[in-house]
């Protein structure tokens, strides 16, 4: 009799572990989501704050306090739902103002893919060739500033090769032309501010080092003549164009090119912190004062198209959901076979278009301003993601700390919220 009630014991105990060990596994409270907001809100820090998605906040957290970054803002889409969107830090570290999702941020050489997206868009509605020729009596740009070229390989230059980075410039010439205000004003004798023609003038006028399509040789400089034949191919401005047919007509709204200086900082922007030991730099315009490297160093509004937009996070992985290849909930607004050739290149060295660098199912895109550090990762498995930071730290980095933070945190993550951001985010 008492070995059967010890045995009994003994089963009760065994159903009641089993049990509780399952309940440790997915507990309870980790999938009770917040109450939706309505539709058309800014969205704030609280909608993703979830047990569930506690493992997130914790490696972002670590990434924060790796690098000292001031503030960052991450979104996360799994199978095309925006399930997370969080800011963390300082939007102004001044008076302690919080970053919240909807607070935007310089994204640096993102501003390429957006600038590829459109290109593409243009490509895909026939209006022009990805081996249309750019300059010469066959391209798409002629007269002024185009037509003074020193070497006639500058004519074999197509749009192609301006979108992988190999129209034949090298940056050890003279340095990325974009950024040598200085030195284009002692060698050509213009006044400043130097313009985007001016620069045109520079690199044209000058030694053509490799035979366009051959060579990669990563351009600022090509980015921002793809914002010229924009213009030219549509006959509007380059920033108008983008948002009025690629980024409002996908719900895209919060995005624009950034201002030089802080009095430009635009609605919900966040202030820029540069701790690199060389953060002052001559200013921009010529008046020979040194300047604080985020406001004032660079000509942010000319470099638009390469580098020049800003965006919160949440618009970032609208624009992600348009080209990722899935198509699941949201159709990519590139062909399949664009999307492809954005992915794994055209001819030649074949590199992708747009996208800093692929590897499988694996694409991404950095972004680095004085102030900014930025990676847009379309994932493995369903999985898409942006971290954007207001900090250029003084030391490690932060594609590789921020790539390895998310996947550790996103494997941790044992139940997703249903919920979609996407669905009521303004």
């Amino acid at each position: 009799m008492r070995l059967r009630n010890w045995l009994i014991s003994a089963l009760f105990l065994t159903v009641f572990l089993l049990f509780t060990s399952f309940s440790e596994d997915v507990p309870s409270e980790e999938i009770v989501e917040k109450p939706m907001p309505h539709e058309g809100v800014l969205l704030t820090n609280k909608y993703s704050d979830l047990p569930a998605l506690k493992p997130l906040d914790s490696m972002v957290n670590r990434v924060m306090r790796s690098l000292r970054l001031e503030g960052a803002t991450v979104a996360l889409v799994k199978n095309e739902k925006l399930v997370y969107a969080k800011g963390f830090g300082y939007a102004d570290k001044e008076n302690k103002v919080a970053v919240e999702p909807f607070h935007r941020f310089r994204i640096g050489s993102v501003s390429k893919l957006i600038t590829a997206i459109a290109v593409l868009k243009l490509v895909d509605e026939g209006k022009i060739s990805l081996d249309d020729y750019v300059f010469g009596e066959k391209g798409l740009l002629k007269g002024k500033p185009y037509d003074k070229v020193s070497n006639r390989n500058v004519y074999q230059i197509k749009v192609k090769h301006l979108l992988n980075h190999t129209g034949g410039w090298s940056l050890i010439t003279y340095g990325d032309p974009m950024f040598i205000p200085h030195k284009i004003h002692k060698m050509d004798k213009v006044s400043y501010p130097i313009d985007f023609d001016d620069v045109v003038k520079f690199v044209l006028t000058r030694h053509l080092p490799y035979r366009p399509g051959t060579r990669f040789d990563y351009s600022n400089f090509g980015y921002c003549l793809l914002g010229r034949v924009i213009e030219e191919v549509t006959g509007d401005d380059y920033e108008e164009w983008v948002v009025d047919h690629i980024l409002e007509p996908n719900g895209i709204e919060h995005m624009a090119i950034a201002g030089n200086f802080e009095k430009d900082r635009l609605r919900n922007e966040v202030k820029y912190y540069d701790y690199s030991v060389d953060n002052q730099q001559l200013s921009f315009t010529g008046s020979g004062k040194m300047v604080y490297k985020p406001y004032g160093a660079d000509d942010i509004e000319m470099l638009g198209p390469a580098g020049g937009w800003v965006a919160n996070s949440i618009d970032l992985m609208r624009v992600l959901v348009l080209v990722d290849g899935y198509s699941r909930r949201h159709k990519d607004i590139l062909s399949s076979d664009l999307i492809n050739k954005m992915v794994n290149g055209v001819g030649g060295i074949n590199r992708p278009l747009g996208w800093r660098s692929v590897r499988g199912e694996h694409w991404w895109r950095t972004g680095t301003l004085s102030g900014t550090s930025a990676l847009l990762t379309r994932d493995e498995d369903g999985y898409s993601w942006v971290i954007v930071s207001n900090t250029t730290p003084r030391r490690g980095s932060f594609p590789g700390t921020s790539r390895w933070a998310i996947r550790e945190g996103i494997k941790q993550v044992r139940s997703w919220p249903s919920h979609d951001l996407f669905e009521v985010s303004e």
